[in-house]
């Protein structure tokens, strides 16, 4: 199933990783500059969280799409033995 991009998932998800910090990180100093290894890693860990994020949706939105089906089936099944 293709995911499409979803700008308010990806602010909703870059709001969340200022909460999401691990404790063991050390703070950065604004002066000094990121690694280009702890840079990646970061960005890593934020395309993971999008992706995450996104597949989470997308699972709660088949569970609606399939209660709703199986609703359906069952409003159809209560007519079909009435009749």
């Amino acid at each position: 199933m293709p995911v499409k991009f979803d700008p308010q998932e990806f602010d909703i998800a870059l709001r969340h990783l200022g909460h999401a910090a691990p404790i063991s990180a050390p703070a950065q100093i604004a002066d000094q500059p990121m690694a280009t290894e702890e840079w990646q890693r970061s960005e890593m860990f934020k395309v993971r969280l999008i992706t995450a994020r996104t597949k989470l949706k997308l699972m709660r939105d088949r569970s609606d799409a399939l209660r709703d089906s199986l609703q359906r089936f069952r409003a159809q099944q209560r007519s079909v033995t009435r009749a």
